[in-house]
């Protein structure tokens, strides 16, 4: 009877690792296709200028993340006083912000790379996907990626990059400038941050 009993649950921890393992192999899918994207376009990166990586980048930003997800953790509880509209706004321009933030750091190519390292089992049905990004003569750099399935589909929703979270540094600029300013003043200066990448980037490259 024990042995049954030990049997039994041995292949059912057995299952569930398949099925977690699976899992990764899915989620690896989004994150593989984000990184891939942003190699491309930092090897055309002058060919391309800001505003032809911008637009190289930005529906693969937006399949790669749930920013509905990533906006409700950048802006805590403030998220629920705000209406339909409001919520609608932020979520475009935090989704701006993103794409445009990206088109103007990865602006250049010296033979970066990006490595798979490991995958992590999180709380809440997340998980972790550990990568680095190498470039020659340089130090690697992490790169950790929180996903998340929505409607069977894997999506970031956090990257912490060498330790920093990407949430954790939104949601305490954000929920700090809301309390002073307002909501309205946060979206200015989203607005105003996406034109500052786009005016200090007009070369190509």
């Amino acid at each position: 009877m024990m042995s049954r009993i030990v049997i039994g649950l041995f292949l059912l921890v057995t299952a569930l690792g398949v099925r977690a393992e699976e899992d990764f192999v899915e989620a690896r899918k989004t994150v593989d296709r984000l990184n891939a994207s942003l190699i491309e376009v930092m090897k055309d990166a002058k060919k391309l200028g800001y505003q032809g990586r911008y637009k190289t980048l930005d529906p693969v930003v937006r399949e790669s993340f749930e920013f509905e997800a990533v906006s409700v953790l950048a802006l805590g509880t403030h998220w629920k006083n705000l209406d339909k509209d409001q919520k609608t706004a932020f979520m475009e321009k935090l989704t701006q912000l993103s794409v445009a933030t990206y088109a103007a750091q990865f602006n250049g190519y010296a033979g970066e790379s990006f490595r798979y390292d490991s995958s992590q089992d999180l709380k809440n049905q997340r998980v972790l996907l550990r990568y680095f990004l190498n470039a020659p003569h340089e130090k690697p750099i992490k790169f950790e990626y929180q996903v998340h399935e929505f409607n069977g589909r894997w999506q970031i929703i956090n990257i912490i990059v060498d330790g920093i979270s990407d949430v954790a540094l939104r949601k305490a600029q954000y929920t700090s400038l809301i309390d002073r300013e307002g909501f309205d003043s946060l979206l200015e200066k989203l607005s105003r941050k996406i034109s500052d990448y786009a005016s200090n980037n007009t070369a190509p490259g």
